[in-house]
């Protein structure tokens, strides 16, 4: 394949940390490494990076008719009610609070592409629109999650709105405002024929989404990148030594799950803890002694009563390479989303060699084969996640090992930074 000419490219995210921050500044860093001029443009900048480029616009925005109509019944009697679950952040699609002719000064070039991933509370589609007419760049929309393509919210769960247009929306609980999630798709739509956007899929899951969205479903390749996993730092490098940093038994059968978002409902920790209660009542006392949870979360947890098995309480985990080493030190990484488009912590544990069971959700709907590297369960069925536990657990340590590699594997040529990088250079050079 030829070089790819350099090409400058704008980068959108809301901010420079946290999960979908992560995604845009691994790519970011994917793209820089490549030759391109870059700059990864951020409401609040925490990161050194002199690529990162903060941007606050002070132009009062300029609001549509039916967004005024919709300020005013707030300020009197009325407010816009939401149910949570759904993540309604973007509320408003047709402001337009840049300038820019600003906004690039500020970044220091006019860009060649621009990509926009998590950009709720910052930039919307009519302000990616107005960048795209000024620039004449190709933009490419990311999927970290589903607000791209739909009325307002992130996570859409069993609501068909995204396909159909958003006119009936179920996270808008009063009628008052029950046309803002139509209105806000339809903008979105507008722009996206307008200004000849592009998606690309941060998942299986979100890429099957995008293909059936109303705005995108007309794409002719929508690429998945899944997640971006340096290989480097997050790979097996020996289980027994990966325990004894954290002081776990060699003989124990350690269970990961992350807690940081027990309360969250899209988490699934309802069906995690019905699967270890129909796993404690299908093994023997024996068996049973052999298993124990860790529990990772910076914050006090209220499950541990709820879990029959030994507990082992972490706190959160910032540095990269003890991360490695405790993914490595489990045997077994749960995942029990019910809504996510990732999440990256279950390529990051299949990079490491252990084996993931999860839902039929997110990166698991296509890293996790079944009686491969690890276990995909039915979607909210906690019969079948415990099934999913208990076949690892069950494992003989050779086929153990078979199914590490093959964990291993899947991640280094599907959702590496290789693999990214690979994926771009195809992307760039068309």
């Amino acid at each position: 394949m030829e070089n790819i000419k350099p090409k400058k490219i704008v980068l959108l995210v809301t901010y420079d940390h946290g999960g979908a921050a992560e995604y845009i500044y691994k790519l970011s860093n994917i793209l820089k490494n490549q030759g391109h001029q870059i700059a990864m443009v951020v409401k609040e900048k925490t990161k050194a990076d002199d690529f990162i480029v903060p941007f606050k616009n002070k132009q009062r925005p300029k609001h549509s008719i039916f967004f005024k109509i919709i300020q005013k019944l707030n300020k009197k009697k009325y407010k816009i009610r939401l149910d949570e679950k759904y993540h309604f952040y973007a509320k408003e699609e047709s402001s337009v609070n840049l300038s820019p002719q600003k906004f690039f000064d500020k970044v220091g070039f006019v860009p060649d592409v621009i990509f926009a991933g998590w950009t709720s509370g910052f930039i919307n589609s009519s302000e990616i629109l107005l960048l795209q007419q000024f620039s004449k760049a190709k933009v490419y929309t990311i999927t970290v999650d589903m607000n791209h393509f739909t009325g307002g919210c992130h996570y859409a769960w069993d609501c068909n709105g995204y396909i159909e247009g958003c006119s009936t929306c179920p996270a808008i609980l009063n009628s008052h405002f029950k046309d803002l999630a139509k209105t806000n798709f339809e903008i979105k739509f507008n722009n996206a024929q307008q200004g000849n956007f592009e998606i690309i899929a941060g998942s299986g899951w979100t890429l099957h989404q995008a293909r059936q969205s109303k705005i995108y479903k007309n794409q002719k390749n929508i690429i998945n990148i899944n997640s971006l996993i340096d290989t480097s730092v997050m790979k097996p490098s020996g289980k027994n030594e990966a325990k004894d940093v954290f002081n776990l038994e060699h003989d124990q059968f350690y269970i990961l799950m992350g807690c940081q978002n027990a309360n969250e409902l899209r988490k699934g920790f309802r069906y995690l803890l019905e699967s270890l209660e129909i796993l404690h009542k299908e093994l023997s006392i024996e068996a049973r002694d052999k298993i124990n949870v860790i529990i990772v979360s910076s914050k006090p947890v209220q499950i541990q009563d709820e879990i029959p098995f030994k507990i082992t309480q972490l706190d959160y985990i910032k540095d990269y390479n003890k991360l490695s080493l405790l993914y490595q030190a489990v045997d077994v990484f749960v995942n029990s989303s019910v809504e996510d488009s990732g999440p990256m912590m279950v390529s990051e544990a299949m990079a490491c060699g252990t084996p993931v069971v999860g839902f039929d959700m997110g990166v698991v709907h296509n890293l996790v084969i079944t009686g491969v590297n690890g276990y995909k369960a039915t979607l909210m069925d906690s019969e079948d996640l415990a099934r999913g536990i208990k076949t690892i657990f069950s494992l003989s340590p050779e086929e153990y090992n078979i199914y590490s590699k093959n964990a291993v594997d899947q991640i280094q040529e599907n959702s590496s930074l290789e693999y990214g990088a690979s994926l771009m250079k195809t992307l760039l050079n068309e």
